[in-house]
């Protein structure tokens, strides 16, 4: 597997909680390959692709057994796992509108997520009630930036 399908596949596993940078995870995998762990080749495309090493399986298997699975293995998403996601869902299309979108589009998607920040800021001052009506159309509380 290559860096960053690595760094894709964590981020995929964890249900976008954890996405390591280039610049944590090619240390990291420079040192497990130091330890034996893992092993590169290099591609004809001059990608390196990494693979666990036999003591690497073993490795895994012994953590395993000792009760550390992975984090997404041992906890799960957790009750935020879902609004994790949308969150996560949300930044691709705004980037490619920061990239790439006209200056009305910018200027609706700025709107449109200065809406659902202000929606947010209603539910956690609505409690546990968070059904949208006439109190939907009230401002965030006081001290909010929208």
């Amino acid at each position: 597997m290559h860096g960053y399908e690595l760094i894709n596949a964590m981020e995929d596993k964890s249900g976008g909680r954890w996405k390591p940078s280039p610049g944590s995870i090619y240390p990291a995998l420079r040192r497990l390959e130091q330890r034996g762990f893992i092993t590169s080749t290099t591609e004809d495309d001059d990608k390196r692709r990494f693979e666990l090493t036999e003591l690497g399986h073993e490795r895994v298997a012994e953590q395993r057994a000792g009760g550390n699975d992975a984090p997404w293995d041992e906890h799960g998403l957790g009750r935020h796992g879902d609004l994790r996601r949308a969150v996560s869902e949300l930044v691709g299309p705004a980037r490619q509108i920061g990239r790439f979108g006209s200056e009305e589009q910018t200027n609706r998607a700025v709107a449109a997520v200065k809406d659902a920040t202000a929606q947010l800021y209603r539910i956690l001052a609505d409690g546990a009630d968070t059904t949208s009506g006439p109190e939907s159309d009230t401002a965030p509380p006081a001290g909010s930036d929208h």
